[in-house]
């Protein structure tokens, strides 16, 4: 594939690139968080595999990705109503073995504890979002390669680290 530490990455939907907050208080579908939409663009544009596990169902998530021109982006997504809830590692073994990478270059992203978990359960690397649904504290405890503390960041970390 690429000379990229990882392959795939698989983010979570609501916290690390979808800002539920701004999208309930604006009482409209869903919003990206700064960012977002520019960034997963150039990294697929970079090679990059890209993927989302998430507790969200699939016909929400679907409208989702539609309503912000991200659909084409993403290769793979796996919901709750495809797989077990996390943080069983379901989700991520199916990804990993439909795009047929390695878990050592893989990369899960994701704002909260049930989505480090996951990880480590499927034995992959994860990278914590601190500005989604729970503190830097609550994250740290999950020996996450790193926690980013917005969505900017994000981007620029996988730029230099990934």
């Amino acid at each position: 594939m690429s000379d990229n530490k990882f392959d795939l990455l698989i983010f979570d939907w609501e916290g690390t690139l979808a800002n539920v907050h701004l999208s309930l208080k604006m009482n409209q579908g869903a919003k990206l968080f700064d960012g977002v939409e520019l960034g997963i663009k150039n990294l697929k544009r970079q090679g990059y595999l890209l993927s989302i596990a998430t507790g969200k169902g699939i016909k929400s998530l679907n409208q989702d990705l539609i309503d912000t021109n991200l659909k084409d982006d993403f290769l793979i997504s796996k919901t709750v109503d495809d797989c077990f809830s996390k943080p069983h590692p379901q989700m991520i073994l199916e990804i990993l073995n439909y795009t047929m990478v390695d878990a050592k270059k893989a990369l899960m992203i994701g704002d909260s504890s049930c989505d480090l978990e996951m990880a480590k359960n499927a034995g992959i690397p994860s990278l914590a979002v601190a500005y989604g649904s729970e503190s830097l504290v609550e994250l740290k405890e999950f020996d996450a390669l790193d926690v980013i503390k917005n969505s900017y960041d994000l981007f620029d970390w996988i730029r230099v680290n990934g």
